[in-house]
């Protein structure tokens, strides 16, 4: 039993270990990043949108100040420079330009120096942030800032600049953010939504092992300095104010207006038009075509990260080690699954984890902004299901599916089944165990049968033992052989029974009544009688014969003692005869009466006998 045991919990954990593994492997080589990304993304949908912010919020150049304004785009400086310093004079504590400024128009146009009036404003407001772009050079073989133009960077100040590089992944999928990086001559460069925040807190940016600190903010980070953007919804949850409106606003010197609007938060100015080629796809983000949810535009993103940071609802992944180990568990799991229960529940069971997985995945994101990896711990799943049932249809199935071809035609399917949960137990090869055997013949049927129709013989035959058969292995007992018209059966084995005794005096009654029914039923004359004899005691059970031909069977002197007594049932005009052996382990009481004791050929010692009426 404990070496079957050890071998069947082994299999549980080595399946789901092997499996498990497999796809801890397939997890650490990102084979199946891609699908895992969508998976993030159903995530987002089936969450919706969240709160955001009312500290953030976003100018855009919509289309009505494209079709107002008569100048060129190149020449909207003045415009830009009027609403900074409107914005800056409402209290806004920081505003980010979302324009990467090169262009110079330092010549007088129109009579208008451009430069010059933007470069006041950046210099009068003393908070705006502007964005400088990271190019890798191969002529150096690195990244290299593509900065705006040195007037306006000085009179911004050259640290109130911020990279506006966005973090794609392969998929052309803005899920992350990089918010700190470096070019080739080791400068430090922060990611324009970090440098608002940073303004606006007028605080230094600090890296402490794996987050980044600013003001009262902690940003967890990876080893990248990447954090996950929690985005707030899909494009346009973000309340946008017209460009144009605001530029009015600021012409009429509006104070009211921008102190109501802008006090106290962070400001973004950018692309807020369908014009624009500033739009990426997010999580939220559906289509590759403008149908249904756009992509969403550069400022958004932006204005999504400040957002994250500022509601500090950070999307925490696991480790990588604790994936594994979910990985692992659940391939254990399944793997127990799969072998306690029968192969169509096992599948059900083991696809009803699936199921608690993913809705708890979906739940933790949801409620608690947690992320666990999906596609590589549900993979594991139906891989581990698959490799389970693989292997016990071909070596423990193959096993069972042998004991059940030979012991079905001796045994109950209920003892069947007993033999298949304990194994172990069972040797074919031979096993000596203590079990009580019955003989039973029928009395004259020789000469009964020799006066009756063949057909009606076999007939009567079949029906009388079928009621025997039934009754014998109701008791769990085992049926042997049948003997012409007599019938071999044991009791005890193959599985052991401490009341194998009990089990073959309640059948040789139930025989009795049985063959009695019999009697009435088919109006037998005249009616059949039979004698049964039982005797416990040491026997060989196993497999005998020859490669051709091999029965289940039981052997030894008990057999014969059997075989014996049963003989002496007529003599004795006894319908049931027992031996003191089998008397001694009853428990029950019955109608015994003590008969004489017989001295049985080939023995030495006489054996008492007792009568059951």
């Amino acid at each position: 039993m404990l070496k079957h045991k050890l071998k069947y919990y082994t299999s549980i954990i080595v399946i789901g270990l092997l499996c498990g593994s497999i796809m801890a492997a397939i997890q650490y080589s990102n084979f199946l990043k891609n699908i895992e990304r969508k998976t993030y993304d159903f995530r987002f949908l089936v969450r919706g949108p969240i709160q955001v912010s009312d500290k953030i919020v976003i100018i855009g150049t919509d289309e009505k100040a494209l079709d107002e304004i008569e100048d060129p785009f190149v020449f909207w400086n003045p415009y830009f420079a009027k609403i900074i310093k409107a914005v800056a004079g409402g209290g806004a504590t920081a505003i980010g330009i979302d324009f990467l400024q090169t262009i110079s128009l330092k010549d007088k146009v129109a009579g208008t120096d451009h430069d010059g009036i933007m470069a006041d404003a950046l210099m009068e407001a003393e908070n705006v942030i502007m964005i400088n772009l990271l190019r890798w050079d191969t002529t150096i073989n690195g990244l290299k800032a593509l900065n705006p133009l040195p007037r306006y960077l000085y009179a911004a100040d050259p640290d109130n600049v911020g990279f506006s590089n966005l973090t794609i992944d392969r998929d052309g999928c803005v899920r992350r953010q990089i918010l700190l990086m470096s070019d080739t001559e080791n400068n430090v460069y922060g990611y324009i939504g970090l440098k608002v925040i940073a303004k606006a807190l007028n605080s230094p940016i600090e890296k402490k092992g794996n987050h980044l600190i600013v003001g009262d903010y902690t940003i967890p980070v990876n080893e990248y300095n990447e954090m996950r953007i929690n985005f707030a919804g899909p494009s346009g949850t973000f309340p946008m104010l017209s460009f144009y409106e605001v530029w009015k606003m600021a012409s009429l010197e509006n104070g009211d207006f921008f102190r109501e609007h802008f006090q106290g938060k962070i400001v973004l100015i950018g692309p807020g038009n369908i014009y624009s080629q500033d739009f990426k796809p997010t999580p939220y983000y559906r289509s590759r075509y403008y149908s249904g949810t756009p992509q969403t535009l550069g400022v958004e993103i932006i204005a999504n990260t400040i957002n994250t940071i500022v509601q500090q609802n950070f999307i925490i992944p696991l480790e990588e080690w604790q994936t594994m180990l979910i990985i692992l568990f659940l391939g254990i799991m399944t793997s127990y699954i799969s072998f306690r229960l029968p192969p169509v529940i096992g599948g059900i069971a083991s696809f009803s984890l699936l199921g608690i997985y993913v809705f708890i995945c979906i739940a933790l994101f949801a409620y608690y902004n947690i992320f666990l990896q999906l596609i590589c711990p549900i993979g594991s799943i139906p891989l581990v299901y698959t490799a389970v049932f693989a292997y016990r249809y071909t070596i423990e199935d193959k096993e069972k599916r042998m004991v059940k071809k030979i012991f079905k035609r001796y045994v109950s399917r209920e003892v069947v089944d007993e033999i298949l949960k304990s194994p172990e137990s069972l040797r074919l090869g031979g096993n000596r165990v203590h079990v009580s055997i019955l003989f039973a013949d029928i009395r004259g049927f020789t000469s009964l049968s020799e006066n009756k129709d063949p057909q009606y013989i076999v007939s009567l035959l079949n029906s009388y033992f079928s009621i025997m058969a039934d009754i014998i292995l109701k008791n769990k007992g085992t049926l042997d052989k049948y003997l012409g018209d007599g019938i071999l059966a044991f009791f005890g084995a193959p599985v052991e029974r401490d009341d194998h005794a009990e089990s073959a005096v309640r059948s040789a009654i139930e025989m009795i009544a049985g063959l009695d029914k019999l009697n009435k039923d088919q109006n037998i004359v005249p009616p059949l009688k039979i004698g049964i004899g039982i005797h416990s005691g040491s026997a060989v059970v196993g497999n005998v014969g020859s490669e051709l031909k091999m029965e289940y069977t039981v052997i030894g002197d008990t057999v014969n003692t059997a075989s014996r007594i049963e003989g002496l049932t007529k003599e004795l005009k006894a319908s049931i005869l027992i031996t003191e052996a089998t008397y001694s382990q009853l428990k029950n009481n019955y109608n015994i009466v003590p008969e004489k004791e017989v001295l049985l050929r080939g023995k030495t010692k006489p054996i008492k006998l007792y009568r059951i009426e």
